[in-house]
C-alpha cells in the first residue's frame, strides 16, 4: 500500500513539473475576430482618405449662379441662371453622375435662398416694392410656410437667415435702422411650428451685424459683426437665448463668418492668422485644432473636415480625434475653395475653386469663384 501510494505521489509530481516546464514556454495573446472573419490589422492607410473619383461640374453650373449643397448623398441643389434673361434664376437639382440638371423651379435673382443641412427646405427671402417675406419651402412637395413679412419703407430690415445644424431650427436678423439697441434675433422651430423672438440689447449702436449661427438646441448663437470702435476687424461674439433678450458669453476676433457649432457648448472658429480654435463655454477652454488655415468646412457630424491651408492651392481631408487632426491628406491640388460642401452621408465634397489671391467664402452671389468639382472619398 506504501509502495502504490508512494508511485501514485512521485507520479503527480513529475506531471506537475512537466506542465510547469512547457507554461514557462506558452504567451498570452488576445485576437480580435472581425465580423468577416478577417484576422489581419488595419494598416493605418486603410484609416486615411483616398480619392474614389473626380467630377468636373459642367460650367454654366459655375459661372452664372451659386451652389446651395446637397439635397441627399449623391444630389445637389444650386440657383443658376435662365439663359436669354437677366432678373430669373431656375433652382435646379443635380444628380449623379452631375451631367445634367433638373429644374425645381423659377426664383426671382432677388431672392435669397439658404439650403437646410439635411436637403429638405430652402429658405427663401423675397421682395416686392411694398413687401419681404421670409418662406419655409418644401422641396419634396412645394409646400409653401410662411415664416415672417415686413412691409418696404419702414425702419426694420430682414439681413441674414440661417439653419441650426440638426435643420430644426431658422434663425433671420430683424434690424432696426434708428435704434440698433431694438433690433432682434428671430427662432422659427420647424417641429412646433412657432417663432420667438430675442432683443440684442448688447449689440452697440454703430455696431454692423454681419452673420448668425444658432445652435442644435436653440439656445446657444454665434454672432459676426464689425465693431463701431474697431474698424477693419470682424468679431466673433457667442451668447445664450434668454427670454427675452440675449446674453453676451465671449467675444473673439474672426475672420469673416467661419464658425460652427460642435455642440450645445463647444463652437470652432478661425482666427485673423490663420489658427481654428475650439471653445469650450462649459470651462472657458480655448483650444487649438490647426494652424495655417485658409478655409475650413467640418461635415454634419463633425467627425471629418476638409480644409486649405495659407499658401496652398490645395484641400486636404483629416479626421476629428477630439481635438485633433488624424489621418490628413490632400484630396485635390490647384485650388483655394471658396466654397465647400459635404454630402449628406460624408463621402462627398462639392468644391468651388478661386484664384490664389482672392478672398475665401466671399459670398454666394460672387460669379467668378471659378470652376466645381466633386471629390468622392473611398
Amino acid at each position: 500500500m506504501t509502495g502504490k501510494y508512494t508511485g501514485w505521489v512521485s507520479g503527480i509530481l513529475l506531471l506537475i513539473m512537466l506542465l510547469s516546464g512547457c507554461r514557462a514556454g506558452v504567451h498570452s495573446e488576445t485576437v480580435i475576430i472581425p465580423d468577416d472573419g478577417e484576422t489581419e490589422q488595419a494598416s493605418q492607410s486603410s484609416s486615411s482618405f483616398q480619392v474614389k473619383a473626380i467630377y468636373r461640374l459642367p460650367d454654366h453650373y459655375t459661372n452664372d449662379g451659386y451652389w446651395l449643397g446637397w439635397t441627399s448623398a449623391d444630389s445637389l441643389a444650386g440657383a443658376f441662371k435662365t439663359a436669354g434673361t437677366t432678373e430669373s434664376f431656375n433652382l435646379i437639382r443635380l444628380t449623379s453622375p452631375y451631367e445634367q440638371g433638373e429644374n425645381i423651379k423659377a426664383v426671382s435673382d432677388k431672392t435669397q435662398l439658404e439650403l437646410s443641412p439635411d436637403g429638405k427646405y430652402t429658405a427663401e427671402i423675397s421682395s416686392s416694392n411694398t413687401v419681404t417675406s421670409l418662406k419655409v419651402v418644401s422641396l419634396k412637395n412645394g409646400e409653401e410656410t410662411e415664416i415672417a413679412s415686413f412691409g418696404s419703407g419702414g425702419l426694420q430690415y430682414l439681413q441674414d437667415i440661417s439653419w441650426s445644424g440638426n435643420s430644426r431650427f431658422l434663425s433671420y436678423l430683424v434690424l432696426n435702422a434708428s435704434d440698433s439697441g431694438k433690433s432682434s434675433i428671430y427662432l422659427y422651430d420647424l417641429q412646433t411650428n412657432t417663432t420667438k423672438q430675442y432683443l440684442l440689447r448688447d449689440i452697440e449702436q454703430g455696431d454692423t451685424l454681419l452673420s448668425i449661427n444658432v445652435a442644435d438646441d436653440g439656445r446657444g448663437v454665434l454672432f459676426t459683426l464689425f465693431e463701431a470702435d474697431r474698424p477693419g476687424k470682424t468679431v466673433l461674439m457667442s451668447g445664450r437665448m434668454t427670454d427675452p433678450d440675449i446674453k453676451i458669453m465671449y467675444t473673439r476676433e474672426t475672420v469673416e463668418e467661419q464658425n460652427t457649432w460642435i455642440s450645445n457648448d463647444q463652437f470652432a472658429f478661425l482666427g485673423p492668422d490663420g489658427t481654428l480654435y475650439e471653445y469650450d463655454q462649459r470651462n472657458s477652454e480655448l483650444s487649438v485644432i490647426l494652424e495655417n488655415v485658409a478655409a475650413y468646412k467640418l461635415s454634419d457630424d463633425k467627425k471629418i473636415i476638409a480644409y486649405s491651408p495659407q499658401g496652398e492651392d490645395a484641400v486636404y481631408v483629416g479626421k476629428m480625434q477630439g481635438r485633433n487632426v488624424v489621418y490628413r491628406e490632400p484630396v485635390y491640388h490647384g485650388m483655394m475653395p471658396s466654397d465647400m460642401f459635404w454630402s449628406t452621408d460624408h463621402t462627398k465634397l462639392l468644391l468651388q475653386g478661386a484664384s490664389s489671391y482672392a478672398n475665401p467664402f466671399t459670398g454666394q452671389y460672387d460669379s467668378s469663384r471659378g470652376p466645381s468639382f466633386i471629390i468622392e472619398l473611398e
